[in-house]
Formats: C-alpha cells, structure tokens, sequence
C-alpha cells in the first residue's frame, strides 16, 4: 500500500523541462538575430556615412583645384596676350591659348587680343601710308625747289639758301606722325597728337607751294660788315621764272639783333630809311647805291 502511494506521488517533468529549454534557445536565437540585424544596420550606415563624407570632400578638392587651375590658367593666358600684343605676334601664340582650354573666358580674351591687335596694324598701316606720302611731296617740292635754282643760278650766280612754308610744315608733319607711331596704346598725348596731326593736314591742303630762294652777297658799308640778301619768290606750278624778287640788307654779322633788317623792296620801288639807321651813322644814299650794285635784281 505504501509503495503505490509512493510511486503516485512521483511526477515526470521532462516534457516541462524541454519546453523551458526550447523556449530559452528561442530566445537566445531571436535576440543573437536581433542584434545581429542592429549590428548590419549600424555597419550599413557608418559605411553609407562614410560614402557621403568622402563624396563631399571629393566635390570641395575638386572645386578647390577648379579654381585653383582658372587661376593659373587666366594668369597664364593674360601673360600670352601680354607677350603676343608687345612683340606684334599675336598669329604664333594663337595655338598655344587655345590648348589652354576652350572655356569661354579663354576664348573672349583672345578675341579682344586679335581685335587690339588688328585694330593697331590698321593705324601702324595708315601711319605708314601717310608718312610715304609726306615723303612723296618732300621729294616733289624739294625736286621743283631744285630745278628752280639750277635755272636761277644761271642768270644771278650762287644761291645761299631757300624757304618754303610748304616744306616746313610737311616736316612738322612727317615729325608729329612718327611721334604717334611710338605711342601704342591710347593715351591723353596720343589723343592730343592726333588732334594735331588734323589740324596740320588741313592746313597743308590748303597752303600753296610757294617757296623762296635766297641768293647772297657780303660787303662792308663804314667797316660793317653786313649781308645783302635778294630773295625770289616762286608761285603755284610756275617754277619757269620767280614771280617777284625783294631786296634787302641784314646787319646781323656786326650787329647781331641789335639792328633790323633794311628793307629795300623792288628794283624799282623806293624804301623807308628809319632814325635808327642814321643814328648808326649811315645813309640812305650809300643804301640805294648798294641796290643798284649789289641786289641781284632780273632784267
């Protein structure tokens, strides 16, 4: 009796035990799973945070060395057309910019240097045009200024000298252009050599081409030595003859500035004998014996 008592008091729990025991590994394995979802997801997101840091600094040293390569890249192009403009070469760097990139600030830049450029061989062009013709009418004048004198040498013997308003201001000319032929770039005095440079051309279209030329005789009047000089005067396109010729007395070699010149006009006109000459002790007779025998007059 004590012995079936005994063994219905004794229970089997190995079913309960492996049930706790199941459920304890269920656990274990969806919390291993769990963190092992958190720690992917944690790794996932450094690697995608990491990703985006290098991204972003990769944009900022590529906009870095952008701007960085502009830079030196406009410095360089600056220093070409620099260099082409100074040495008129602009034709053998053109390859050389355009190697540099063809970014729009490049291109513009070399636009603005071929049309300089351009722009100053047009002037230089026109200068050099303008000089030869100055050069031309020189050589005209000075031509017909010598042919004159050839045939006036015959008939009054040697020539001292000539003058000619037309000559001398195709000199001033020819000077004022070669001035503005060293200013390359513009400036105040370019501007106001050019302004010049018009007026003058104005003034040699209308002025004539008349000249003088200057034949010369030294004698002594009361141990002074003076200068009779008689002038011929050339007119328009007739260079056969001289259309007037004056007569007058210069006191400078004794006198310096002191004294005026003594007008003696005309072979046959009278002349004005002033104080001043009395005072020096001359007279006017001595003077009309001098026209008579040493201005070279024509007959």
């Amino acid at each position: 009796m004590s012995e079936n008592i005994s063994k219905a008091n004794e229970n089997d729990y190995t079913p309960v035990n492996k049930y706790i025991d199941e459920q304890s590994r269920l656990r274990r394995a969806k919390s291993f799973r769990m963190n092992a979802i958190s720690w992917a997801l944690l790794l996932i997101a450094i690697g995608l945070l990491a990703v985006l840091l290098a991204w972003a600094y990769s944009l900022l040293d590529r906009n870095y060395v952008l701007k960085r390569v502009a830079g030196v890249q406009e410095q360089v192009i600056q220093e070409k057309i620099n260099e082409a403009i100074s040495s008129s070469g602009i034709s053998d760097s053109v390859e050389d910019l355009k190697m540099l990139g063809n970014n729009q600030m490049a291109i513009d830049k070399l636009n603005e240097a071929e049309e300089a450029l351009k722009d100053e061989k047009d002037k230089n062009q026109s200068l050099s045009k303008k000089n030869q013709a100055l050069s031309d009418q020189k050589k005209k004048h000075k031509k017909e200024m010598l042919n004159a004198a050839n045939e006036l040498k015959l008939k009054v013997g040697e020539l001292k000298t000539f003058e000619s308003e037309k000559l001398a201001l195709l000199k001033k000319l020819e000077d004022t252009e070669n001035q503005l032929s060293e200013l390359k770039e513009d400036s105040e005095e370019r501007d106001k050599l050019l302004k010049q440079l018009e007026d003058l051309e104005k003034e040699n279209e209308n002025i004539k081409n008349d000249f003088y030329l200057f034949s010369e005789e030294r004698i002594k009047v009361k141990n002074n030595e003076v200068r009779v000089m008689t002038r011929f005067l050339y007119k328009g396109l007739d260079i056969s003859k001289p259309i007037n010729v004056t007569c007058y007395v210069d006191f400078s070699p004794s006198f310096g500035v002191k004294l005026a010149d003594l007008e003696l006009g005309s072979k046959d006109d009278d002349f004005r004998f002033d104080d001043i000459f009395i005072k020096k002790g001359f007279t006017k007779l001595e003077f009309e014996k001098i026209k008579k025998e040493n201005c070279r007059f024509l007959n």
